[in-house]
This record gives structure tokens, sequence and C-alpha cells, in this order.
């Protein structure tokens, strides 16, 4: 007995060594394993201050700056963006009066295309009139709103669009998305909450782009304090998936993802000592299991009560808004690829938007459904499967077509 006690012990030691090993060594090369010293993961004050400097919003958390450009890389291909002097993407019509102007997340800036090919460029020709667009990638509906706010003044376009995907009713209750899109540390955003339908925000901290590295440390400890409390993915998803000692039984909580992942990227490492490009290929088929389940996570959303009931406040709140100043607008949902290839949960979020009694948010998931070649229309990447191209075009034809706007 006393032999077997000895054995068991020395194997659980074995394991425990083994996976804090094979953790440490995936993590390096891999953002959605976690360990403890991601409860504070800022290293680079540097960095920090880039952010600031380059991106940083105090009404949003970011967005892009005016007269900046940029380019983007997919499979190999550049594209190319530019923001103009009143901060829209640049668009032939620019110079011309505008019917539209359309906020929202990297579904609405259009994430890969170049200017001319985004969906309000398409539309745009159609109108004869300019359609801007104010979109920022990983924006919820609450920022998009909150930008629309921030600039209304400035608009004169006779209807807002807000375009937004259906994983939104995550975003909208993140504060901190450190906490749901692993290491992604410098995406800091408020909260709405609304009480008595008056509208309460959880600002984020007051940033200067002149932190120095002391001062720097002691704003990150008590920006991650208050996180932990205002943000209900900290236990919710950054716990649940924290490895930490036992190693093993953080293993087990999540058995069946992290043995499909471990095997893709220990596969991957290893078929790269033959061929560098190999480890690429296994990454991005992990990293598509991972937003695959975020996604499948985000459709369960619209039936848990505390996200339906508070998102729900939301959508009140944006049509209360715009029937007070009497100005039209939509909130269209766009599916993304997964939302599309996860037929079985899709239904969650689509018999949420049709309870709603509101003609003014339109759910684009069927049209999309009903073309049976709907996979054409994404670029095959693992971010996201945003619409390329011919899924831009089609997008622009279907709400020119049916009169969505």
């Amino acid at each position: 007995m006393f032999n077997f006690v000895v054995y068991l012990l020395l194997f659980i030691i074995s394991v425990e060594i083994f996976l804090f090993i094979l953790v440490n060594l995936i993590k390096k090369d891999f953002q959605w394993v976690i360990t403890e010293k991601d409860e504070f993961p800022f290293n680079s004050n540097l960095e920090f201050k880039n952010f600031l400097k380059n991106n940083f919003d105090k009404t949003t958390g970011w967005d892009r700056k005016k007269n900046t450009q940029g380019s983007e890389t997919l499979n190999q291909k550049k594209t190319y963006f530019k923001i103009t002097n009143e901060g829209f993407r640049n668009t032939p019509l620019k110079n011309k009066k505008s019917l539209i102007s359309v906020f929202g997340d990297s579904y609405a800036f259009c994430r890969y295309v170049n200017d001319e090919k985004t969906w309000e460029a398409k539309l745009e020709k159609k109108i004869k009139y300019c359609v801007q667009n104010f979109g920022v990638g990983n924006f919820g509906l609450d920022q998009a709103f909150l930008k629309y706010i921030k600039k209304e003044k400035k608009i004169s376009s006779q209807e807002i669009i807000f375009c937004v995907v259906p994983e939104t009713i995550a975003r909208v209750f993140s504060y901190w998305k450190h906490y749901r899109e692993f290491n992604n540390i410098f995406a800091i955003k408020p909260i709405l909450n609304f009480k008595k339908k008056k509208l309460n925000i959880v600002r984020i901290p007051k940033l200067k782009t002149d932190t120095v590295s002391k001062n720097y440390i002691k704003f990150n400890q008590k920006f991650i304090n208050k996180t932990k409390k205002e943000d209900i993915f900290y236990k919710y998803t950054f716990k649940k998936k924290l490895f930490k000692f036992p190693y093993t039984i953080s293993f087990v909580k999540k058995l069946n993802q992290n043995l499909n992942i471990f095997y893709l990227l220990i596969v991957g490492k290893l078929m790269s000592i033959v061929n560098k490009s190999s480890f690429h290929r296994f990454h991005d088929q992990a990293f598509s299991k991972i937003l695959e389940e975020n996604i499948k996570e985000s459709h369960g959303f619209y039936e848990e009560i505390y996200f339906k009931k508070n998102f729900r406040k939301l959508l009140n709140f944006i049509d209360l808004y715009f029937k007070k100043k009497k100005i039209k607008y939509k909130i269209l949902i766009v599916p993304q690829y997964y939302d599309l290839k996860l037929k079985n949960h899709n239904h969650k979020y689509m018999n949420f938007f049709k309870s709603l009694d509101n003609k003014n948010i339109i759910d684009l998931t069927d049209k999309f459904k009903k073309n049976k070649n709907w996979k054409k229309f994404y670029f095959n990447e693992s971010y996201g499967g945003h619409l390329n191209v011919i899924g831009n075009k089609y997008l622009a034809n279907l709400l020119f077509r049916e009169k969505l706007f």
C-alpha cells in the first residue's frame, strides 16, 4: 500500500511538472493559454505610451485617428485604408453630400479590403451620395453608439446605420477585453448601465501620455483592481480558464478543448522543425477552435437572463434616443462566418431579435443563409471570417435591393 501511494504521488508530481513546462512553453506562441502571470500582463511602458498616442480615445476606449492611414495583410495580400480629416474611412464620394453615416465594428469598417471595396463604397455608388464609414474594429454596439453621440453635432446625414455582429452582446458587457480576449491588454472601454431609463456610464480611467514607469505600474494595479469588480468576464471566463497549481485540475476543467488545442500546438511545434511554415497552419487551426468556442458562448448569452435583459435595455435606450430626436436609424446584425457555420446555435440570437418589437433592428442572418454559396462571401482566415470583396458587394446589393435603409 505504501509503495502504491509513493508511486501515485510521483506520478502526480511528474504530471504537474510536465504540464507546467508544457503550458509555459505553449503560451509563448498562443495568447489563449493564460497563467497567473496574466493577472498583471503589462510589461512595457513604451507600448502603453504608443497606444495612448495612436489609438486611445477617452469616450470609446480606442478609435481611428483623423488624417491617418494604414494597411492590413491577409494571406500575403496587403490592403490599405485612409481616415479622412472628418474621421470616416476614405470613400470615392467623400466630398459629396452624405445621406447615411455608418457606425459599428470591423464589419462596418470592412477589414482586409481597400477603401473603394467596402460595402459603404459600393452602396454610395448606387445611391449617388456619400456613405460615411465610422466603423472601428472590435467595437460593441455600446461603443458605436457613444461614438455617434460624440460626433452627432457634426453629422448631417439623414439616417444612421449601426452595423455589428451577433457577438456584440458579449462586447457590450466587457470592461477590459483581456478578460475575454486574453492578452488584448490595451482594449479598455466603458460600460453602459441603465437605471430607470437613465444612462449610467462606468468610465475608463483618465490616462496621460506622459506617464512615467512608476506611475504606470501604480495606475495598472489600481485599474486591475477596478476591472475585477466591474467586468463580469473576470469570473465568468478569465478565472475559469487560468492555468495555476495544480495544473492537472486546470487542464481537466476544459478537458476536450485543452486536448484539441494542445495537440494542434504540439504537433505544430514538432512539424516546424522540418517545415517552419507548418506551425502557422496548426496555430491557425487552434485559434479557429478558440474563436468558434467564443462565438458559441456568445450565442448562449442571448438565452441567459442577465445578458439578454441588459442588452435589451441598451437597444431600448438607443431606440428612445433616436425617436426623441426624430432621426432615422437602423441596427444591422451581420453574421460572421462562424455564426453561419454553427447553425445549431445561431437560432438563439435569431430568436432574440425576432422577439423584439422594433423594425429598426434587422438581423441579416436569414438573408445570408438563403444563399447556398454563402461561404464565398467570407475570407478564409482565423480571425472571424470577415466579408471579402464579394461579401461586401453582396451586402451593399442586399441593402439597396430590399431598401433596408
